[in-house]
């Protein structure tokens, strides 16, 4: 799903959780959506216009 594969570190720009830096770990092919862990406990679903890839 656009240039993000499972294992990428990025980003979120989108209006939630702006900012955070996490982990693709997961793609929601029929929802069109890329699931992002930044912590143990916390993961949302973000369409790929809201991420972009972190470097450090």
């Amino acid at each position: 799903m656009g240039d993000f594969k499972i294992g990428d570190t990025v980003q979120i720009t989108g209006t939630t959780m702006t900012g955070n830096v996490g982990t693709v770990v997961h793609f929601d092919d029929e929802r069109e959506k890329i699931l992002v862990r930044i912590t143990d406990v916390t993961q949302n679903y973000f369409s790929a216009d809201e991420l972009k890839a972190f470097s450090g």
